[in-house]
């Protein structure tokens, strides 16, 4: 009884740690990208397959984090200036070196892809969904789900 009753508790308890949730966080959690996203959720995290997660902050900025299993390809990064621009596109800023990148991701049946990507330096990495550098359309990551 005393499990059911903390249990039970316990949504309660993490409601105020919810409600100081920074406004970044809460749109990145409206748009559903809370969590690990990647090419492969079935396969080990690599450089061909990294996994994304998106983390929401109560006392700062949300961060983007990319796990390849190679230490020097892994990044910790925050996350900024997000603005949910409707159902299916958010728009979002990181750091990349000495450059600010802002992305405009596209949401579709629970996966998502870069649709346009902009460095604050000018460069134009991906424009209605192509890598400019190939011309190829950006992959689609899937939501991974709890193993």
């Amino acid at each position: 009884m005393r499990h059911l009753a903390l249990a039970a508790m316990l949504p309660l308890a993490l409601m105020p740690a919810l409600a100081c949730a920074g406004g970044d966080s809460d749109t990145l959690t409206k748009f559903g990208l809370i969590g690990d996203w990647a090419f492969d959720c079935k396969a080990f995290p690599s450089p061909t397959n990294p996994f994304v997660t998106f983390i929401p902050s109560t006392a700062g900025q949300p961060t983007r984090q990319i796990t390849t299993g190679n230490p020097q390809h892994d990044a910790l990064v925050p996350i900024g200036d997000t603005a949910l621009l409707d159902d299916t596109h958010l728009r979002l800023s990181y750091p990349q070196g000495a450059v600010t990148v802002t992305v405009t991701l596209l949401k579709d049946n629970g996966r998502v892809r870069p649709l346009e990507a902009r460095a604050s330096d000018g460069t134009v990495s991906v424009v209605a969904g192509l890598v400019q550098r190939t011309g190829q359309p950006t992959a689609w990551l899937e939501k991974c789900t709890a193993q």
